[in-house]
């Protein structure tokens, strides 16, 4: 089986793949071994994981498609969630949950909204999730009144590709905010997060690849978690859903209190 993630970039040329697959180790325990690919376009990508034919699982950093609005003012859904007057109307279902958690994400236009500038990406998005449509986009069964759930055994019969964010997975697997991952212990939070999962590369190490690498490798992780039944979905199958890499998510993400640090001499 291979494990897919994407990491998806404004620049058409610059989309990165990276795949898991499971082996035994040395010492018997098992072992997510990465494979890293040359950033390339959409198409590049898309037709590399078509290339692994069933074998292919998928997560994306990128929106699956655009919103529908079912959190606009009036709409049942409202209620149901208990969201507060003159919030989240223009959110995704999904977007909505996240944001509770203390989990931003970026807003996502509505059906048939032209797009600004800065939302290029998300269009670099809605053309992959196209391109890989023969896999089937993942749309769990939704219970009544239910917006979350663990994606459960066999999850795989509702479609191989999913959508994903990077951030909110580091988030869930270390159970807090890790700091920004550009400073040193960001980083290294998130490299961890990685390693204590078996996540393992064996060309010099994770330490030796990019954010945007990283991102892709935890996109992977949580494609995994789809296969075998550890992670769960948040959002409304009627217009996507996000899978992140644990069963149940915590009621918030909070980031952990700054290191301390001694006044100067007043003069």
């Amino acid at each position: 089986m291979r494990y897919c993630g994407i990491d998806v970039s404004a620049r058409p040329g610059n989309q990165q793949l990276v795949t898991l697959h499971e082996r035994r180790g040395s010492d018997g325990d098992r072992e997510l071994v990465s494979t890293f690919y040359e950033p390339g376009t959409p198409e590049d990508v898309a037709r590399t994981v078509l290339g692994f034919g069933g074998e292919a699982v998928v997560a994306i950093d990128a929106p699956s498609g655009p919103r529908l609005d079912l959190l606009a003012p009036g709409r049942p859904l409202r209620d149901e969630l208990g969201l507060p007057e003159g919030r989240y109307e223009r959110h995704r279902v999904c977007d909505a949950l996240l944001f509770r958690r203390s989990l931003p994400l970026y807003p996502v236009p509505a059906v048939g909204q032209q797009l600004s500038a800065w939302e290029r990406w998300i269009e670099v998005g809605f053309r992959i999730f196209e391109l890989l449509a023969p896999l089937g986009l993942y749309r769990p069964e939704r219970a009544p009144g239910s917006v979350m759930a663990p994606v459960g055994d066999g999850a795989m019969r509702f479609g191989r590709v999913v959508e994903t964010y990077p951030d909110a997975i580091f988030c869930a697997l270390l159970g807090h905010r890790p700091s920004p991952k550009r400073t040193p212990w960001g980083l290294q939070q998130r490299i961890a997060a990685l390693k204590l999962r078996h996540v393992v590369d064996a060309d010099g190490g994770l330490w030796h690849r990019t954010l945007d690498e990283l991102d892709a490798c935890a996109a992977a992780y949580a494609a995994y978690t789809l296969v075998n039944g550890l992670g769960s979905w948040v959002g409304d199958p009627r217009e996507g859903v996000i899978l992140l890499p644990v069963p149940e998510l915590e009621d918030k993400y909070l980031k952990l209190p700054p290191p301390g640090r001694h006044a100067l001499v007043a003069p």
